[in-house]
């Protein structure tokens, strides 16, 4: 075996038709080979190992080398960071070799952190790879190799991997406030908090020469301060800029601080923002919270639960590929503090077991998860248990509300961030689905199935039976209970089927199997197979039975096993998923309720994909939430009102007819939008209902591409538009995706089902000119500060689609009440997503950027005067693309 092989990166150049490939020597300086493709190893270079960002497995090459992916590579030396960089290829040769060269360095950082893990783990890694063909033993010997002296400039990187990280299981490293910045005390006395905030020795004793006071951002303190102190429900509305996460968390210190008995929680939307107040807002409070402790909780398939590794390490392993599995994921369990989901969304080894390995109907089980420290979900929620503030999401809020506090503790006040998504999580949260995954989660309790049996209940019974007479007596229930569980399996695809027949009747024609299907009459929809129904709730309601038996008599037991008491653990909770399923089943198919609108999701091509309902309104499940907990949240956002009317928010948020009254507050941003935004609409242009419209619409953004040398963002509400914009820009010549080919040209991203959404920002935000069309999820929740993004197209107004079983039931009830639905509620909707998604364009005061709506409702409908007036300055028209480029290039040039 050749140890000394060469170790060569290669990146793809685009030079006109010829494609070549450059290279770089990641064990041996600077300098840039050419090859012929990532199979050939250059002649000076025989038995090379050549490392590309290819899909295509280990192999070796002529010659005695060896081609990597180069996911492979950085799996093994750089686990916490092994995602692909952007910059694959290029069609600039100088930039691609400065590319090389930067990941030459991080290679030779991370080779230094590789030489530094524990002997026995670097050994284990070797064994687990040990007599596979390739043979990568070479591998390991470069990696083991001294190291080449590294550059200052290496030094200089943010580093990667563990060193980045810190040791495993040990707290997240946060920022730490400059203890020589020490802020006068915080006021007791709301009304002075107002003065604290813009005083040079108040906040900006924390911050120092870099203060600047917010007049808006006292004002919403000072909101925030009194709500606390009189336990009084607050909406406010704090436009970008007004640095509102600092207003309400200020206030929160302050009030842990004069009371420890307190426990408070700030709830979220996004992620990014849950980073923001526990990684730099918190930290940067230090000094006002004396002492007390804040900590992010997410929901439990966020963290790896340690009967999830262990099924994992306990896995046979039959080829290579598995094997680089295995040992990706012990470096990656040696690296990481908190064993989070994310940290692997996008490994390119471990993305794909991302499911199988966080995914499960109830993961923590007690003989396993909850000593020894071993497993993350445990631990995250032993830190959340001594927290003063916690961080949450709104999923896990509200499942912490519907299971009466046992998942976040006793809550003393609560804040609710990105309020206005809070009522799409309750209807999310409190829905209804039930599919094939159904029994797939009971079947992972359960085990394998084995005839009337399952493995797990099998094993269960053999313990069971060692415990004497009455763990014989249990073990005999336990086989019942599987018997009759098999029976639901059996009973579940029959009635699945013959509801996949009707739906294929109803809906014979792929084109229009897009989307949920609204079941009107329950009666009409599953009439014709009551039969199979009945017999599944029949076996339902067997099983549940069975279960209460087993559970009875295997109570009664006073010793057992870890692994006895793991078994009835999982028993426990399919039983209980059996239960939940009896009721989904009966309430889906044969209970009528005014309060729920019942829909189904047809297969792309045959049969059903979900059979579901959804609340008509998340109000009033807040409301009672509110009541009955006696509960007085402070909720912002940055769009809560339209115009100056919190009506609707209020509503949708539960927070109507309380006494005292919910107060409101706003506060504006501090931009001006007069100098920083201009806004576009045209004079004349397709309606969006015209079959001209996407044509209109590529035509528009053909110009902006070929003409305007600035980032722009198209925010469209379908992916069918997206595809007629595709199709247009095509016909002007311009490629939609991947490199253009063209050096300076505009790159060109589009959203597609399915899309990775992380990997599109990522694109859009390293490419010195790009243009990224997406749907929904950009029209909020993501920041381009500055030249990330200076022109924001929003091609159609953001109504709701008027079809889709929940709107067109919510339209009814609303209708039958006597309000007009179409005002009332889709209206005001789609002004607060209109308001969201230019949002995106202005995140800071340096900001500047044009916004342009194409949707001409904007002028030719009655309520387009609306839509008007949530903009932050008054539309100017232009007459044809060209006219708009004019006024673009005028707007961006003046001083």
């Amino acid at each position: 075996m050749t140890t000394d092989r060469s170790l060569l990166l290669a990146r793809c150049w685009n030079r006109s038709l010829d494609r070549r490939w450059l290279a770089i020597d990641l064990c041996g300086g600077d300098a840039i080979l050419e090859l012929d493709g990532p199979d050939q190893a250059p002649t000076q270079r025989p038995g090379a190992m050549v490392c590309a960002p290819l899909d295509a497995p280990c192999r070796a090459l002529p010659g005695g080398g060896i081609f990597l992916p180069e996911g492979v590579l950085w799996s093994l030396v750089d686990p916490m960071n092994a995602r692909l960089p952007w910059l694959l290829d290029s069609t600039d040769r100088l930039e691609l070799e400065e590319e090389l060269r930067r990941q030459a360095a991080r290679f030779r950082r991370c080779q230094a952190g590789w030489q530094q893990l524990p002997p026995d783990l670097r050994e284990s890694c070797r064994q687990k790879l040990a007599g596979f063909d390739p043979d990568l033993g070479s591998l390991f010997h470069q990696l083991d190799r001294r190291p080449a002296i590294l550059a200052d400039d290496d030094m200089e990187q943010e580093p990667h991997g563990a060193e980045a990280q810190g040791a495993a299981g040990s707290p997240p490293l946060q920022p730490q406030p400059d203890p020589a910045s020490q802020p006068e005390p915080l006021p007791d006395n709301p009304e002075a908090m107002y003065s604290w905030f813009t005083s040079a020795t108040g906040l900006g004793g924390l911050y120092g020469a870099t203060f600047h006071p917010r007049q808006e951002q006292a004002q919403m303190a000072r909101g925030v301060a009194r709500a606390l102190t009189t336990d009084s429900a607050l909406m406010v509305e704090a436009g970008t800029g007004v640095g509102k996460t600092l207003a309400y968390l200020v206030p929160l210190a302050g009030r842990l601080r004069r009371d420890p008995r307190l426990r408070a929680v700030v709830s979220t939307h996004t992620r990014a923002l849950q980073n923001q107040i526990v990684e730099h807002d918190l930290p940067r409070l230090t000094p006002l919270l004396e002492g007390r402790k804040f900590a992010l909780l997410m929901g439990r398939r966020n963290y790896l639960c340690l009967r999830q590794r262990l099924a994992f390490d306990s896995r046979p392993i039959n080829d290579l590929s598995e094997s680089l599995q295995a040992v990706a994921f012990r470096l990656w369990l040696h690296a990481t503090r908190e064993g989070l989901r994310e940290e692997l969304a996008q490994h390119p080894l471990l993305s794909p077991l991302v499911p199988a390995l966080f995914d499960a109907a109830d993961l923590c089980l007690p003989g396993q998860c909850y000593d020894g420290g071993k497993c993350f979900v445990q631990k995250a929620r032993q830190r959340a248990r001594e927290a003063h503030l916690l961080v949450v999401n709104h999923s896990l809020l509200l499942h912490d509300m519907m299971a009466d506090h046992t998942l976040l503790g006793e809550v003393d006040h609560l804040v609710v961030d990105e309020a206005h998504r809070l009522p799409a999580v309750v209807l999310d949260t409190h829905g209804v689905a039930v599919g094939n995954w159904r029994l797939e989660e009971i079947e992972d309790l359960l085990g394998a199935r084995q005839g009337d049996s399952f493995q797990r209940v099998t094993l269960a019974s053999t313990r069971l039976a060692a415990e004497g007479r009455e763990g014989e007596r249990a073990a005999g229930a336990a086989a019942d209970f599987a018997r009759a569980s098999a029976r639901v399996f059996r009973s579940f695809r029959q009635w699945w089927q013959a509801l996949g027949r009707r739906v294929d009747q109803e809906v014979p024609d792929r084109r229009h199997r897009q989307g949920r299907v609204r079941v009107r009459d329950k009666d009409e929809a599953f009439g014709a197979f009551r039969g199979d129904t009945m017999t599944l709730l029949e076996d339902l309601a067997t099983a549940g039975e069975a279960y209460a038996t087993f559970a009875r008599r295997a109570s009664v037991l006073d010793e057992m096993s870890a692994g006895l008491e793991d078994d009835l653990a999982q028993l426990g909770q399919a039983g209980q998923l059996l239960g939940q399923l009896y009721r989904d089943v009966k309430n889906l198919a044969t209970s009528p309720d005014e309060n729920w609108v019942t829909w189904l999701e047809p297969g792309s091509a045959k049969g059903v994909r979900r059979l579901g309902a959804t609340l008509l309104e998340a109000g009033a499940v807040l409301r009672r939430y509110w009541q009955e907990q006696e509960r007085s949240p402070i909720v912002t956002s940055a769009t809560l009102a339209v115009g100056e009317d919190f009506t609707h928010m209020m509503g949708e948020l539960g927070l109507t007819r309380r006494r005292p009254a919910t107060e409101t507050l706003a506060c504006p941003s501090p931009f001006d939008y007069g100098k920083q935004v201009q806004v576009l609409a045209p004079a004349h242009f397709p309606a969006p209902s015209a079959p001209d419209f996407g044509r209109a619409v590529g035509q528009v953004m053909a110009g902006l591409a070929r003409s305007i040398p600035r980032k722009t963002l198209g925010l469209f509400t379908s992916y069918r538009l997206i595809d007629e914009v595709e199709r247009e820009l095509e016909r002007e010549g311009m490629a939609v995706g991947g490199s253009s080919f063209q050096p300076g040209a505009t790159q060109i991203l589009a959203q597609r089902p399915g899309t990775s959404t992380p990997n599109l920002l990522a694109g859009f935000r390293h490419a010195p000119r790009a243009m990224l069309l997406g749907t929904s999820t950009f029209w909020e929740g993501v920041d381009f500060p500055g030249e990330e993004l200076e022109i924001l197209v929003v091609t159609k107004l953001p109504f709701l689609v008027p079809s889709d079983p929940w709107v067109e039931a919510r339209c009814e009830r609303l209708a039958a009440a006597g309000e007009n639905p179409f005002t009332s509620f889709m209206v005001r909707d789609a002004v607060l997503r209109l308001r969201q998604g230019f949002g995106r364009l202005i995140r800071r005061i340096s900001d500047k950027g044009a916004l342009i709506i194409l949707d001409n409702r904007l002028h030719t409908k009655n309520y387009g005067v609306t839509f008007l007036g949530a903009l932050p300055v008054v539309p100017r028209t232009f007459a044809d693309p060209d006219d708009l480029l004019d006024q673009l290039d005028h707007f961006f040039h003046r001083s």
